[in-house]
């Protein structure tokens, strides 16, 4: 069924997505510390990137957060940024500033991760 075109907000359209930079799967201890309450979760950094990280913390559950800042403690690097968004996964965070290549390489092999051989593009 069509819909009236006094509905445009009822179509969905299909927009193609690409990330900026790409992602390195890697399991790296660290924290994440709420700024807006000053309280820090002790968890793991799963994902990577240029950008942004997921990180899951060590929570049994996980509470819906968005638009929240954080400071987030990754190896010996305290990166700020936002959470944009939470999944069954962890919390998604957009770095204020995105990391250059060899603070994300540093990171990675103290983690033991190469970025090379880690990266997906999806």
């Amino acid at each position: 069924m069509k819909l009236p075109s006094i509905f445009p907000f009822a179509r969905r359209h299909r927009r193609d997505f690409s990330r900026a930079s790409a992602r390195h799967a890697c399991a790296i201890e660290g924290s994440v510390m709420m700024m807006d309450r000053v309280v820090t979760f002790p968890g793991r950094t799963i994902d990577l990137s240029a950008g942004g990280a997921l990180f899951r913390p060590r929570l049994s559950y996980l509470l819906y957060r968005r638009d929240v800042p954080v400071c987030l403690t990754i190896g010996s690097e305290e990166v700020f940024g936002r959470i944009v968004g939470t999944t069954p996964k962890g919390f998604g965070i957009h770095f204020d500033e995105p990391l250059d290549d060899e603070t994300l390489a540093a990171i990675l092999a103290e983690a033991g991760a190469a970025p090379a051989a880690a990266a997906s593009a999806a």
